[in-house]
C-alpha cells in the first residue's frame, strides 16, 4: 500500500508481434523484456500485487520466474491486434478484484517493450498521481524537433506538401512548441478513471517527463539501440 491505497501492478504482454516475433521474450542484456519489467516491479515494496496479462502460457511462466503472478490468461477478444489498452487494463483490474476479494485503488502499468525502466520511474509516476490529485499519470519523452509536425511533410502525386500549413512560418527550431510522446515506462491510473470514466487520458492527466534516452521496442534496430544505451550506462535513475 501507499498512502493507505492498495496498488496493483500490471505487465501487459500479448504474444502476437509482427515486427519482432515473440517480441516480449526478446533478450536485452541477457534478460527477456518480460523479465526486466518484473525485476523492476519487484524492487518496489508498496505494490500489493504484481501480475502479467498475457494470452501465452510461456509468457506467463516467464513472468512467474521474475515475480509476476499470472492469475488468468487473456480471453481471445483481448489477444488480437485490435484489442484496446483500456479494455485490457479494465479486464485485469476487474478480474483481480474479483479473485482477490479486495479493491485496488491504483493500477500501475509497465510495458515490457519499454525496457529502460528504473524503479524510480514508477515511484515518481505514482507520487505525481497522488500529489496532484490527477486521474492518471503518464511518463513521456520530448519529441525530437526533426519529427515535429511542423517540420514534416506528406507526399501528394510525387510532390512534397507541408503536413501542417503552420510549418511554412517556422524558420528556427526554437520557434517550435515542445511536444511529447508516451514512452511506456509507466502509467498510473486511479480505479475510477478506468472503471467509471472508462478512459486513459483525461483533462486531468499529469505528465512525468523522462529526461534521459529510452527506447520502445518495435523493430530489431530498436533492440540494438537499447543494447547500446544499456552498455553506455544511459539507464540512469531519475530524480525523485
Amino acid at each position: 500500500m501507499i498512502d493507505g491505497l492498495r496498488v496493483l501492478a500490471l505487465v501487459p504482454a500479448r504474444s502476437g508481434s509482427k515486427g519482432i516475433p515473440d517480441k516480449n521474450m526478446a533478450l536485452l542484456g541477457g534478460l527477456s523484456l518480460i523479465a526486466r519489467a518484473g525485476k523492476v516491479l519487484g524492487q518496489i515494496p508498496w505494490i500489493d500485487r504484481r501480475i502479467i496479462s498475457t494470452d501465452s502460457q510461456r509468457y506467463a511462466d516467464e513472468g512467474r520466474k521474475y515475480g509476476l503472478e499470472a492469475p488468468f490468461l487473456r480471453p481471445a477478444e483481448l489477444s488480437v491486434d485490435t484489442a484496446g489498452a483500456l479494455e485490457t487494463f479494465v479486464h485485469a483490474l476487474g478480474t483481480c478484484e474479483q479473485t482477490d476479494g479486495c479493491r485496488y485503488d491504483i493500477l500501475i502499468v509497465t510495458e515490457p517493450t519499454s525496457p529502460m525502466r528504473e524503479p524510480a520511474d514508477v515511484e515518481v509516476t505514482v507520487q505525481a498521481l497522488l500529489r496532484t490529485g490527477a486521474d492518471s499519470a503518464v511518463t513521456v519523452s520530448r519529441i525530437d524537433t526533426k519529427a515535429h509536425p511542423y517540420k514534416v511533410f506528406s507526399i501528394s502525386e510525387g510532390r512534397l506538401r507541408y503536413f501542417s500549413e503552420e510549418g511554412k512560418r517556422i524558420t528556427a527550431r526554437q520557434d517550435l512548441e515542445p511536444l511529447y510522446a508516451r514512452n511506456g515506462l509507466c502509467y498510473g491510473f486511479r480505479r475510477e478513471t478506468l472503471l467509471s470514466k472508462r478512459v486513459l487520458i483525461t483533462e486531468n492527466t499529469v505528465s512525468v517527463v523522462t529526461g534521459r534516452p529510452v527506447v520502445n521496442i518495435d523493430e530489431p534496430l530498436d533492440l540494438l539501440w537499447a543494447e547500446f544505451l544499456l552498455e553506455k550506462g544511459h539507464s540512469l535513475v531519475p530524480t525523485l
